[in-house]
């Protein structure tokens, strides 16, 4: 009977690691962040507030970062014309070394940027047999910004995490960089001199 009950404590703790989302950790986090951005100082628009796409669960990381920095957020369900600065994100690639108290991952995020809302460079992007030209190709007018770019964090963490604790410590590194990306974007063309 003893060791049933022992079984069964080693089967939750197994369970909380891998399905928990917890982590106390001490972490070394480096991020670096290739951006571009296509734009014509004329009258350059800006519009408040931020509508995300995709409606998924990096999606929702990134804003809640936003909100926390005072913007107002609107989900989209697809890449549709919005009355705010359009913002899709999705993770490129995940690579994660785990264990409960020590584990290193690093990720590739990507996002498209549009200071009025279109999403046309998105779904260029998205339609473009070459994705990779697609990314950096910017149709430049006056009013509009348009930006991509790339987020790589590669950290090293030491405490007591869950997998899916850790996971999601990643996406939060990542939605900070791309928030502070495109919140400098959006002032750096508020303050474009003419």
């Amino acid at each position: 009977m003893k060791r049933s009950y022992i079984a069964a404590l080693i089967g939750i703790i197994i369970v909380a690691f891998i399905f928990g989302n917890f982590a106390f950790i001490k972490s070394k986090t480096e991020s670096g962040a290739s951006v571009g951005a296509g734009r014509s100082c004329g009258n350059v628009t800006v519009k408040d507030g931020f509508c995300i796409y995709p409606n998924s669960n990096f999606g929702k990381i990134v804003a809640d970062e936003l909100r926390a920095r005072g913007e107002n957020v609107v989900m989209l369900d697809s890449p549709t014309k919005c009355n705010g600065q359009f913002l899709a994100v999705w993770v490129e690639e995940v690579n994660i070394t785990y264990t409960p108290f020590f584990s290193k991952g690093s990720e590739k995020v990507r996002f498209i940027y549009s200071s009025t809302g279109d999403p046309s460079h998105y779904l260029r992007y998205e339609n473009a047999t070459d994705k990779e030209r697609e990314f950096i190709t910017f149709i430049i007018n006056n009013s509009e910004v348009e930006a991509s770019g790339e987020i790589i964090v590669n950290d090293n963490s030491k405490g007591l995490m869950s997998f899916m604790g850790y996971q999601r410590y990643l996406l939060k590194q990542a939605a900070a960089t791309i928030v502070n990306r495109v919140q400098k974007i959006a002032l750096d063309n508020i303050e474009c001199p003419n």
